[in-house]
């Protein structure tokens, strides 16, 4: 699991060890770290491939794989790369853990489950304060000055930056469903979740603002807890009632976790599949 040390991720991590997972959780400075469950902590920066590499080999080298939570994550106020040139948001969020996926797909148990963390504000319809995705080209997504059309605002840059990597990991969910349909897959929309370090590394004027103001631009439904939302994260990962999804997507609305049609972009079938193709071409498989 990625995304386990803080937040809902957390919660969920603790669900999931407390019904007897055996846990590998991949994060950066992992030695040492007490995550707050039973767990095997392991290095993984998912702003350089070369550490998601590294990771997986460590974890192919273990017991077959159950289930892979992708659930890591980060939000910027503009756009910037990685050591590797990627652009970060992107680099973190969609193509690490795509890499990620694929490296472990050997591994994975029959019947295992793979679950990306989405969001709602991949969705232009959900008129999010977040600035929707234009589109799902990874080449203009990774490398954005080849965009012919760049957003201006850094800071709404950053904002659609984050909304495009969320799109990408629902259509890397359906694709999977499509390549590989002997395995579970799902996508997840915590809906907004106050109190995560989704944006730690933000100006804190920012963190303010988004516990305050931004849930008031919201449909009332789409706010959760850390609580509700990092337990209904395990539920998927667990959960007998999961064991059959096919690039479903789940979304909490209500306090409940619902299933959901994604955004019209996420389910084109062809956007879907050259996500996925050119995915691989950037991570270098």
């Amino acid at each position: 699991m990625t995304g386990a040390t803080a937040g809902f991720g957390q919660v969920a991590a603790r669900h999931m060890a407390e019904a007897g997972a055996q846990l590998v959780v991949g994060a950066r400075g992992a030695a040492g770290r007490a995550p707050g469950f039973a767990a095997e902590m392991l290095e993984l920066d998912l702003a350089s491939l070369a550490s998601v590499r590294a990771f997986a080999e460590t974890v192919a080298a273990g017991p077959q794989v159950g289930a892979l939570v992708c659930n890591g994550g980060l939000q910027f106020t503009s756009l910037e790369p990685t050591s590797e040139g990627f652009e970060r948001t992107f680099a973190v969020n969609h193509l690490s853990h795509y890499l990620l996926i694929r490296l472990l797909l050997p591994v994975l148990a029959p019947g295992a489950r793979v679950i990306l963390t989405g969001s709602g504000t991949h969705d232009p319809a959900e008129k999010s304060i977040v600035t929707p995705p234009c589109h799902a080209q990874a080449d203009w997504l990774a490398f954005p000055d080849r965009d012919p059309n760049p957003e201006k605002s850094p800071r709404n840059a950053g904002f659609r930056a984050y909304s495009s990597s969320k799109l990408c990991n629902i259509m890397t969910a359906r694709e999977l469903a499509v390549r590989h349909p002997e395995f579970s897959t799902m996508a997840f929309d915590p809906g907004y979740v106050p109190g995560t370090r989704l944006g730690r590394d933000n100006p804190a004027w920012i963190a303010w603002a988004a516990g305050k103001i931004i849930p008031l631009t919201m449909k009332r439904d789409r706010t959760s807890t850390v609580a509700a939302s990092g337990r209904a994260h395990a539920d998927l990962a667990l959960s007998a009632a999961h064991a059959s999804e096919r690039g479903t997507y789940w979304a909490m609305r209500g306090g409940r976790c619902i299933a959901m049609a994604p955004s019209a972009l996420a389910q084109d079938a062809a956007a879907c599949a050259k996500l996925w193709d050119d995915s691989a071409r950037l991570a270098g498989l």
